[in-house]
């Protein structure tokens, strides 16, 4: 991103003309920066001794453009529903680097990831094991997968995100010997079900290598005495993701870099150690790979300073477009993208020019907020607004409350604006609807 004035811009496009032209909410996207990310995992993900894979998790945001640019880096995607299944096999991603997951996954949806020959199956829980092997058997197709194992690690992060406590809905725990012992018979009774690894995830928004490299020992030993136990080989261990991002600027600054080497470094040193036979090690990076290259605009439909002292910000979107600040309390920088760096005369500060806003949505709640007592350069009705980090768990958790319509995501690159997501128009909003009325 650059300035060219007091505008701001991306590649060779004015953010203000993406939002004339587009309309607002909009979605965009830095395709330079998806690629910088791509080539960080690529780089800094790989070992001597094991294979890397880097599988993308879709739940952050997906669409058939960002699939092929995936397919090219060889990255895998991971899908969480039938959804998720159809439209990356519609963008002509090859299956065989798609795992499924989900903690409570219908029939349709594992007969879907069968048929389809996936790399993996991730088994989440006993019960979904018995009735995986029961769909395998009746299709008598042989099915490769995963199984989760819950770590009980604790990851700095928020509540609503930490998955591996050991109270959490995902996974079995790493310390129930009785339900093990049922899911290694079940595994060694089956003609058709493969247990080729582990799978486990700690959380999101994770900023140090320190939790990674806990859960990679902790999964390692665990491992170790499974072999022992069981006489059963383990091929693969999945670390799923939670690499954070930067959202303001007093966060601390994320080094991808480090983490990814002190992941790799630690699990070599742990199959070593332990003398397992891993021959590959996967990670599931989402916000990580397009959260930061991603930013929503809107229009500044007007402004409001109650009785009690409070400024609001109002914009043309809100909790349909982005609900983490009302689901998370997640935290965003915002500015006025059509005067990006106002012109100072020499006895100005540049604080004096400074409000502090509520920026908050058209939608009929009072949770309706995307940013709480920001600090903004003063704002004027139809200004382009920017909120930045937003590429991650916005466009995917979006909704049509209060019969909003969805807006459009674009990828921008240089001087290329591709529309890999169109806005949504009345007619789409009633389009399931039945009009008939007896």
């Amino acid at each position: 991103m650059s300035v060219v004035g007091e505008t701001l811009y991306v590649g060779k496009h004015s953010l203000v003309d993406l939002a004339n032209t587009y309309k607002t909410p909009l979605y965009v996207y830095d395709e330079k920066g998806i690629e910088d990310k791509i080539n960080t995992f690529s780089t800094f993900f790989k070992s001597d001794l094991f294979k890397c894979e880097v599988i993308y998790a879709s739940k952050a945001f997906i669409a058939p453009y960002l699939c092929k640019l995936l397919d090219r880096a060889g990255f895998g995607i991971d899908a969480v529903s039938a959804g998720d299944l159809y439209l990356i096999n519609k963008s002509n991603f090859p299956m065989e680097r798609v795992i499924l997951h989900g903690n409570n996954k219908s029939i349709e949806e594992l007969s879907m990831g069968i048929d389809l020959g996936l790399e993996y199956i991730v088994v989440d829980s006993y019960t979904e094991l018995v009735k995986l092997e029961k769909i395998a058997s009746e299709k008598q197709k042989t099915v490769n997968t995963l199984f989760r194992i819950n770590p009980g690690i604790h990851a700095d992060t928020h509540a609503y995100i930490e998955t591996s406590l050991l109270s959490s809905k995902f996974g079995e725990s790493i310390h129930d010997d009785e339900i093990l012992a049922r899911i290694v018979k079940i595994y060694n009774e089956s003609k058709y079900l493969v247990l080729d690894g582990f799978h486990s995830h700690i959380g999101s928004q994770i900023n140090n290598p320190r939790s990674f490299v806990a859960e990679v020992k902790t999964m390692l030993n665990f491992i170790k005495r499974f072999e022992n136990k069981y006489k059963l080989k383990i091929n693969t261990l999945d670390l799923g993701g939670g690499f954070g991002i930067k959202y303001l600027e007093d966060d601390k600054e994320i080094n991808l870099e480090l983490i990814l080497k002190e992941i790799v470094k630690a699990a070599e040193a742990g199959i070593e150690k332990n003398k397992l036979s891993i021959k590959k090690l996967m990670i599931e990076p989402g916000r990580a790979l397009v959260g930061d290259s991603g930013f929503t605009l809107y229009k500044c439909g007007g402004l409001k300073s109650t009785f009690g002292g409070k400024k609001y910000l109002f914009i043309d979107g809100g909790m349909s477009d982005n609900i983490r600040p009302a689901l998370y309390q997640a935290k965003y920088t915002v500015d006025v993208a059509n005067r990006i760096k106002p012109p100072l005369t020499e006895d100005e500060e540049y604080d004096t020019l400074l409000n502090f806003y509520d920026v908050v949505g058209k939608c009929c709640e009072s949770g309706d907020i995307i940013s709480l007592n920001t600090k903004i350069i003063e704002v004027k009705k139809d200004d382009t607004i920017v909120v930045y980090s937003t590429g991650a768990y916005t466009y995917s958790m979006s909704m049509n409350y209060n019969g909003l319509t969805r807006g459009a995501v674009i990828f921008v690159n240089d001087d290329k604006v591709r529309e890999v997501i169109k806005r949504e128009s009345l007619d789409d909003l009633v389009k399931t609807c039945n009009f008939e009325v007896e």
